[in-house]
């Protein structure tokens, strides 16, 4: 994997096998971080040609309201602009992180396909795997990956 993007609070790298960017959340961020590391992602896309994204939440805490109207709005207006079309997200345990990311992908419109997962390995099959690349917007909720997606 090569590194593209690393700080005290994100990393994003580059896995070249499955051409998809991983992002992980190493803690969480404060408003200007967040926004920081998530043009970061934009930047990644544009210069890996992809807009297929693993993001590790795990770490992440809760999203302020500000920042999640800034999210379904300006930058994913940018992010589709240069290709972002899967996301699998690997989400904490806890259940205020869980809601407040959940809550921010119901604000989305139908562009991205986006699942919700426990283990970084299933989030990454998900991504990678095209013949589950289900219309966009949905939400995966599949029984059969060891009971390790979300919702």
């Amino acid at each position: 994997m090569e590194i593209f993007f690393d700080t005290e609070y994100k990393i994003i790298q580059y896995d070249e096998s499955n051409h998809i960017l991983i992002g992980s959340w190493k803690l969480s961020p404060t408003s200007q971080e967040y926004r920081t590391g998530m043009m970061a992602m934009i930047d990644a896309m544009k210069k890996y040609n992809t807009g297929r994204l693993v993001y590790d939440t795990t770490n992440f805490g809760i999203i302020l309201e500000d920042d999640q109207k800034w999210s379904v709005g300006e930058w994913r207006e940018k992010a589709v602009a240069v290709g972002h079309s899967k996301v699998g997200f690997v989400m904490s345990k806890d259940i205020f992180s869980k809601m407040s990311g959940e809550n921010m992908m119901d604000m989305t419109d139908d562009k991205v396909s986006f699942g919700y997962f426990l283990h970084m390995e299933d989030a990454i099959r998900w991504v990678v795997n095209p013949q589950q690349n289900k219309e966009a917007g949905a939400h995966t909720i599949n029984e059969e990956q060891n009971n390790n997606t979300i919702l």
